[in-house]
């Protein structure tokens, strides 16, 4: 089954204490077969538990030293 609804969020330039929490937000409104891909300026795995725990597939592309593509898909 194909995925849908695909959004790209940028968070390259959001205050490090509002990360998680919006990270949390979106996961929380993403409906099944959608996605969401993040976009980050450092090494993502502190914020792979919360979505795991919802039941996403997590992947990292590094680009960059700056540049970290997280997808997160729920099936």
């Amino acid at each position: 089954m194909p995925v849908e609804n695909e959004e790209m969020l940028d968070l390259r330039e959001t205050a490090a204490e509002l990360v998680q929490l919006i990270i949390e937000s979106r996961c929380l409104q993403v409906e099944k077969n959608a996605c969401l891909w993040l976009i980050l300026d450092h090494d993502p795995i502190e914020h792979y538990e919360f979505p795991c725990e919802l039941g996403f597939n997590v992947q990292t592309f590094i680009f960059s030293p700056n540049e970290y593509q997280i997808f997160l898909g729920k099936l």
